[in-house]
């Protein structure tokens, strides 16, 4: 009885011991993170090489990251214990958009699957790291250590086979593919026969922050404009001729290039009666914008103060009204296109990034503010006074400086269509900008300012109040 009693506890303990010393981790898990389960294997193939697979399971709710993690979060990463020649091959990842930041990476279930060049020991160990978040992030290590001696199990082979369709691919998703950067703008352009789905553009930027904006598609072209930074808000360096690594994923496929940036291609000739057309309508409803109404106010208030009758006088009040804001709109494109001649970066309301800027407005404004509410009186001298009253003030002047002032205002609000049309002006030909710019302030002068007012001034009612 005792002799068969030893040899079933032999029996036993050669089913266990290969399990327990195997090429495979088995499922781990961190005592300070139950979010997330990992499992590592190994097989040695018969070339020399060595096939390791890292399994990552997380809970509904969290992810992990990347290899290029964006704005947040670390990519995974394994401490080996032995000096080795590890490759690691990623799957196709997911954007994520929480809060403003963007991050690359993984939720559910996933797997890295790993190639090891060269002879390795007999037992295989190294700590994981890795990143895991949902509302808060947590960075967990994983002791592991594989028995090189016994194998992984008879479903290696095949999980190892699906994480190897999960990677990037070289070429195959699109047909053309090309980056272009001008002042301080990068611009992809994708074609795919096919046609696009739900594309989606990851990039891997090199000491630069680049902010992905709406992908745009038409037809079998799909073009993105990205503003890039150096990641501290100042402009990028130039990115002409450098190298640029993407992933362009589409249809449940994805495709890595690396291409060389060129300069910006021109805007299509096709696009520019569209680009005027949002011009004119962001200009339009710049009108009604609250960084706008104090000004407009302003203009109506003088209105009720003109005698019906003197039509001719409101028309060219209306005029140096208009020609201000036209004039503005001009001095800003000009400003674009030097900017654009000097490679720096530009965008609307550019100069609210200056705070010595914003102080002096502020400070305007507050003055201006006391100054309608009666409790601040600046006293002039009579020959200014006198400029004021002929020429400044209720003269031309005066009108022309309120159509400055509520261009200088408009500045940092960016009205719908707005956006779409200065994107478009910022890395078109110089032409396309001054047009875009000229027919901005064509567009916000409309707006009772090309109207002829009629007896009564009927249209001081129906404006908004201010803010």
């Amino acid at each position: 009885m005792l002799m068969v009693f030893r040899r079933l506890l032999v029996c036993l303990l050669w089913l266990w011991l290969p399990a327990s010393q195997a090429a495979d981790s088995g499922w781990l898990r961190a005592a300070d993170n139950q979010h997330a389960s990992v499992r590592l294997r190994a097989q040695n193939e018969g070339s020399g090489d060595t096939r390791l697979l890292l399994d990552v399971a997380l809970e509904k709710g969290w992810k992990t990251y990347w290899r290029s993690p964006g704005e947040g979060g670390i990519a995974p990463a394994i401490a080996w214990h032995q000096p080795l020649e590890v490759s690691w091959r990623w799957p196709v990842p997911q954007r994520f958009d929480v809060a403003g930041i963007s991050t690359q990476g993984y939720d559910g279930n996933v797997s890295f699957p790993m190639a090891i060049r060269g002879p390795l020991p007999a037992t295989l160990s190294g700590v994981l790291t890795l990143s895991t978040c949902s509302n808060v992030c947590i960075l967990t290590d994983y002791p592991f250590s594989l028995d090189m001696t016994a194998p992984a199990g008879s479903d290696f082979g095949y999980d190892y086979a699906r994480a190897m369709g999960t990677l990037l691919l070289p070429d195959g998703l699109t047909t053309h593919l090309s980056a272009g950067y001008s002042s301080g703008r990068l611009t992809v352009t994708a074609v795919r026969e096919a046609g696009w789905q739900q594309p989606s553009l990851l990039s891997i930027a090199w000491m630069t922050s680049i902010s992905l904006n709406p992908l745009y598609i038409k037809g079998d072209t799909l073009t993105a404009t990205l503003p890039v930074t150096d990641g501290w808000g100042e402009a990028a360096p130039d990115l002409r001729n450098k190298r640029l690594s993407l992933v362009l994923a589409d249809g449940g496929q994805a495709q890595e290039s690396t291409l060389v940036i060129g300069a910006a291609s021109p805007t299509p000739a096709t696009s520019w009666g569209w680009a005027l057309l949002m011009a004119l309508a962001g200009g339009l409803i710049l009108n009604v914008m609250p960084c706008v109404l104090p000004v407009l106010a302003m203009k109506l208030g003088s209105l009720v103060q003109t005698d019906v009758h003197q039509r001719g006088a409101v028309r060219r009040q209306f005029l140096a009204s208009v020609s201000g804001i036209v004039t503005s709109f001009l001095a800003l494109a000009l400003m674009m296109t030097l900017l654009r001649l000097g490679n720096q970066a530009l965008g609307w309301g550019i100069q609210f990034q200056n705070p010595w800027f914003i102080g002096v407005m502020a400070l305007v404004m507050v003055l201006f503010s006391a100054s309608l509410l009666g409790l601040l009186e600046i006293r002039l001298s009579s020959r200014a006074s006198t400029f004021l009253a002929t020429r400044g003030g209720n003269g031309l002047m005066g009108h022309f400086s309120q159509g400055a002032l509520a261009t200088l205002l408009a500045t940092p609000c960016t009205a719908p269509f707005l956006g779409t049309a200065v994107s478009v002006a910022l890395v078109a030909p110089l032409p396309l900008l001054w047009g875009i710019f000229f027919t901005m302030g064509l567009g916000m002068s409309l707006r009772g300012y090309w109207l002829p007012p009629g007896p009564g001034w009927p249209c001081v009612c129906r404006v908004p109040a201010a803010g």
